[in-house]
């Protein structure tokens, strides 16, 4: 927090390192343009479909490498690697088999896999028959997607073979007329995927697997047979384009905690992937595990395949395997959460003191604690870059949400400054604002952190409402989001991240809505009451614990241990599967304070939970009046 003596000092007249005497207002001075070498114009930003703008950025950069698929099961040792000539050619191929099986304009496809080569593929198929793929997170509750497939009339839709049991009941029940299911083999050689079929075939693993799922749904249909219908559409298809078509939508919990679709445009998504270009945030090559149904996911996929980088995709979640993959691979940039950073401390590697020789390690979704930041960087508070890259810096920091597809700020090279969670990105402008108002604050005044700029989505789906509490159009014309956390900016353009307006907080870079938890927990007919509370966890930042009263009446005859299941069950087929709470906590009442609300201080101090010291957690608490 700003001390008040220092805001006096401040709030002098600042000047800009060239001399100028800045308006004390960011959006008019935009004094983090400094940083970069050029200026930018929106002009630069092509009107052509996302799919259009891969393929003119790579034509002569067709023979190199643009995938190299990597897993924990040899240590990282060994990949399949795809060039941009295949890539390009496996996205025409894939959008012949689609428009096969019937896929059209501004058709909504979802698609529910990991970070596999055909992720990114069913994304530019879908961009050139003009559909609009529908990224969802094997997180989502089953309830959510049902309301997804029945609402847009939903035809097709791709899933994973490990997420389809989950979703399973979903699927029979809805109107889909194809489920094309993949198993992660897809983007094998021929010849290993033989072997794998030999393999399965004397074990019979995945042939009885195959046919269980195959008699409970025929409307399933393997990715080797969509692959095949390439060949019923002959000639190369025009791709599709239209300033207003929708490209893509991310499902995101918000600001508000209702599960919403983020509608983007062609437009928007080649923004992000211009901004990184552009502004030459990321040389080299990258190594990739983020999940593609999240903002930062689709940005960082699209600019990737726009700058034809070499991309070490690795397939699984990782995160204690983070720091085997880094120093296995030693890639030049690597994006994540807190919780990779946390796990990269706590290795041997680290530990023994192995050196790191990777550019850029960037830590989102969560301010990174200051300790972490502290102990990586072996710098402290008060520390800046000033034009100089420091290469022992280990990890920057950005921010952005996924209304504007993840692209808001970042430390970049030259401009690190500790604490920070960088400068406006390219194409971008941040300011800092009174709180749900257009009243623009000053430098180290603390407000609402508001974005505009070309990545500002285009809203949430069929939801006007929602779409208008998160957008405002300000006094200067300009669409603005507004986030909801709060932070100042300094003269020089950085951000501070301070809290966040509603009692909401990260697990593992997801947002989590407290009350969203217990109003789940609450429509259990045996729940009188219950309230959600985050507690700081070492591995996954903060974790939710649901404290319950029972109506004990209802239960007599049951058993606690079968109540927790029953309602941690509840919770994962309504919640998104971080917003599960890790233990339920029965209590005989919620004491409440003196402003008539939930005492949540007293039972986070009484319950005398501290994941640091325990993981064991009490499971009946007992308050007094």
């Amino acid at each position: 927090m700003v001390q008040k003596e220092e805001l006096k000092e401040l709030k002098r007249e600042i000047v800009s390192s060239e001399g100028k005497a800045l308006t004390g207002y960011a959006t008019k001075d935009m004094p983090w343009l400094k940083y970069f070498n050029r200026q930018f114009s929106l002009d630069d930003i092509p009107n052509m479909s996302i799919f259009q703008l891969v393929e003119q950025s790579n034509k002569d950069n067709l023979d190199n490498i643009a995938l190299d698929v990597r897993t924990s099961k040899d240590n990282f040792s060994r990949g399949i690697k795809i060039t941009y000539r295949t890539y390009i050619e496996r996205m025409k191929k894939s959008a012949k088999s689609s428009l096969d099986m019937g896929i059209n304009v501004d058709d909504i496809v979802p698609i529910i896999l990991p970070n596999i080569p055909e992720a990114r593929i069913l994304l530019y198929s879908n961009s050139i028959v003009g559909a609009t793929s529908y990224q969802i997170s094997p997180l989502m509750p089953s309830a959510q997607l049902a309301s997804i497939l029945s609402e847009n009339q939903v035809k097709n839709i791709f899933i994973f073979e490990q997420f389809y049991e989950k979703y399973s009941e979903v699927l029979r029940n809805s109107s889909v007329d194809n489920i094309v299911l993949l198993d992660g083999t897809e983007s094998l050689p021929t010849s290993l995927k033989v072997l794998k079929e030999v393999k399965d075939f004397l074990t019979g693993t995945r042939a009885k697997n195959m046919d269980k799922i195959f008699k409970l749904d025929r409307r399933i249909v393997p990715w080797s047979e969509y692959d095949r219908a390439s060949r019923y559409i002959p000639g190369n298809i025009t791709p599709y384009y239209d300033e207003n078509h929708v490209a893509a939508i991310i499902g995101t919990s918000g600001t508000s905690g209702t599960s919403k679709g983020v509608c983007m445009s062609d437009k928007n998504i080649n923004a992000v992937g211009c901004a990184y270009r552009d502004g030459n945030i990321l040389t080299g090559n990258i190594m990739d595990a983020l999940l593609p149904s999240i903002g930062y996911g689709i940005s960082l996929i699209h600019y990737q395949t726009i700058d034809g980088k070499y991309v070490y995709l690795i397939p699984e979640l990782l995160t204690k395997k983070f720091p085997d993959a880094l120093y296995k691979l030693m890639p030049d940039n690597f994006t994540g959460g807190p919780v990779h950073f946390l796990n990269l401390r706590e290795s041997n590697q680290y530990k023994n003191g192995q050196k790191l020789t990777c550019k850029n390690l960037i830590s989102g979704g969560a301010s990174l604690s200051k300790d972490l930041e502290e102990e990586l960087n072996k710098v402290s508070d008060g520390y800046a870059e000033e034009g100089v890259v420091n290469n022992d810096i280990i990890v920057r920091q950005g921010y952005g949400l996924t209304e504007n597809i993840a692209m808001g700020t970042y430390s970049m090279r030259g401009a690190y400054k500790f604490g920070s969670i960088g400068i406006p990105m390219p194409y971008c402008i941040i300011g800092i604002f009174k709180p749900g108002t257009d009243e623009e604050l000053k430098y180290y005044e603390e407000g609402e952190i508001c974005i505009t700029g070309p990545t500002v989505m285009m809203g949430y789906l069929n939801n006007e409402e929602e779409t208008n509490q998160v957008i405002k159009v300000h006094s200067d014309g300009r669409r603005w989001i507004h986030t909801k956390d709060i932070g100042y900016m300094d003269e020089t353009g950085h951000i501070f991240f301070k809290d966040r307006l509603k009692n909401i907080f990260m697990r593992t870079g997801f947002n989590v809505h407290p009350s969203t938890i217990s109003n789940t927990i609450n429509s259990l007919p045996y729940v009188v009451d219950s309230v959600t509370i985050g507690f700081n966890d070492p591995i996954e930042q903060c974790v939710p614990v649901s404290f319950v009263v029972l109506n004990e009446e209802m239960l007599k005859d049951k058993d606690e241990e079968e109540l927790r299941k029953e309602i941690i069950d509840y919770c994962y087929a309504n919640l998104e599967e971080t917003s599960v709470p890790v233990e339920i906590v029965f209590t005989n009442m919620l004491p409440i304070n003196l402003g008539g609300k939930v005492d949540t201080n007293r039972i986070a101090k009484e319950s005398e939970i501290n994941l640091y010291k325990s993981s064991k957690i009490k499971k009946r608490i007992k308050f007094n009046v």
